[in-house]
């Protein structure tokens, strides 16, 4: 075993860190990968993480090398800072395809996702989630990170039709699925994104490697 266990020694008395695994090559590291608390951002845990480094290691490490993910404690508030709010969703038919494009923004940020696919009317809250879920990736930033839309479906429950969103989310360190749900209040295809959302809500408020 190499040096992983020193430096995950440092960053787990990092505030806020719940536990933290790294990846090493050789005497340098790879890659850090951190479960936090939600309060903090994870721009703060991360330039904690940098100056731990310097500071005990006399390290210098690249910000992009370290992705955070902050979970909701078990009972917690569901607000928080961080969590996407819907914009824009649009879907436009070509022929035989179908292009879902939808719009998020984190705070100030915003960000976009698409997704192509067969243009059938089941087959576009997929479209959608898919978008959805790409917009997630591009905030993110992580290439190791996935978000996967395993199932999505229209339902009718005590009288009101919902969109129910089964997503996984794959990290190096862990995968995990939820689901999410909305009601329909309007499009079914919107209603689709925000399913998708309260499915990333559920247990993550950001990953970033920023």
């Amino acid at each position: 075993m190499g040096r992983e266990p020193e430096f995950e020694q440092i960053i787990r008395q990092i505030r806020g860190v719940r536990s933290a695994r790294v990846v090493c090559a050789g005497d340098s590291i790879a890659e850090v990968h951190v479960l936090a608390t939600q309060d903090r951002h994870p721009k703060q845990i991360v330039r904690d993480i940098e100056s731990a480094l310097m500071v005990r290691l006399g390290m210098q490490l690249d910000h992009k090398k370290i992705s955070v993910a902050q979970v909701e404690e078990e009972g917690g508030a569901q607000g928080g800072n961080g969590r996407p709010r819907l914009g824009e969703v649009s879907v436009v038919s070509r022929g035989l395809e179908a292009e879902a494009r939808v719009v998020l923004s984190f705070g100030e940020l915003v960000v976009e996702g698409s997704n192509t696919g067969p243009n059938t009317a089941k087959n576009g809250l997929r479209l959608v989630a898919n978008a959805t879920a790409r917009a997630i990736e591009t905030f993110i930033q992580s290439p190791s990170t996935k978000l996967l839309v395993e199932d999505v479906q229209l339902q009718s429950f005590a009288g009101r039709e919902i969109v129910m969103a089964a997503i996984s989310l794959v990290t190096p360190s862990s995968e995990a699925i939820v689901i999410g749900t909305a009601i329909v209040k309007g499009d079914p295809r919107e209603a689709a994104a925000r399913a998708t959302l309260d499915a990333f809500n559920r247990k993550l408020i950001f990953i970033t490697t920023n």
